[in-house]
């Protein structure tokens, strides 16, 4: 019998869709945990693939394939930035360190869409506890979802403004011989399923919360067309003329037929 592959999943709401279908399937062993970790752990090959930020792609682009089709998108939501009500100007942005993608997203959007460069300030907390300490406060996934309010900047929303392309949040991504073509069929397979199956994610909820859990996931999308990597290939340049990465990165799929699959450049 043939191990099960280990596959990186993070905990976030927004990327259940593509992760519940996956439990109990025989092809992986679902290794859960927060997205540094994730990282790290698949740069040190202890998994085969996982779910990783645009950012943590970026950073191991050479070593690093795309799973072509599937991925969490959206062209609002997801991530904000929630200011204390009478804040005039962000000066200091809290932020939780392990979304270091939407921290990044936060610096592009307040530079180019507000023109203000805030002092941003690390720290594990909740967003009350954050707004206390600074201005502002970085929202991601579930923290954004359950604190949206008429203080607060949609980042992906300016995104799309910014760049006319969604905002892509979570690809999956590991090394050229890590998966092979039915590997991503399942994960396609599970796309599908998790799309069908949001009401069942909604039964794990209070009943008066159901209806904005639904709204929430059903303003992602989990496919990955033309635009959408159109988005995430002017991300990569973003993250270059911000200093973020030496170089524009390619983007590398995964071959999943007979014929070889040219590279993506964002050039």
């Amino acid at each position: 019998m043939v191990a099960p592959k280990l596959l990186g999943i993070p905990t976030s709401l927004h990327t259940k869709p593509l992760t519940e279908p996956l439990r109990g399937n025989s092809s992986f062993q679902l290794i859960q945990d927060v997205r540094p970790a994730l990282a790290k752990k698949l740069r040190e090959h202890e998994l085969s693939a996982a779910l990783l930020s645009p950012l943590d792609y970026a950073k191991e682009s050479s070593e690093y394939c795309i799973v072509p089709n599937v991925a969490v998108v959206s062209a609002e939501g997801g991530t904000i930035v929630r200011f204390r009500e009478g804040v005039k100007n962000i000066r200091t942005l809290a932020v939780d360190p392990q979304f270091a993608c939407e921290i990044i997203l936060a610096k592009i959007i307040l530079s180019e869409a507000f023109h203000i460069e805030p002092q941003i300030f690390p720290m594990h907390a909740d967003a009350e506890t954050m707004m206390q300490k600074a201005d502002a406060a970085l929202l991601v996934g579930d923290a954004a979802f359950r604190h949206q309010s008429e203080n607060s900047i949609d980042l992906v929303e300016e995104w799309f403004e910014l760049t006319g392309t969604p905002f892509v949040h979570a690809i999956w991504c590991g090394r050229e011989d890590s998966l092979v073509a039915a590997d991503m069929d399942v994960l396609r397979q599970a796309q599908a399923q998790g799309i069908a199956g949001i009401p069942d994610l909604l039964l794990n909820y209070d009943p008066s919360e159901r209806e904005g859990v639904q709204d929430y996931l059903e303003s992602f999308t989990y496919a990955l067309e033309e635009q959408d990597r159109d988005g995430l290939a002017e991300f990569m340049k973003y993250l270059y003329y911000h200093g973020i990465l030496p170089d524009v990165v390619d983007l590398n799929f995964f071959n999943t037929s007979g014929d070889l699959l040219s590279d993506i450049s964002p050039n």
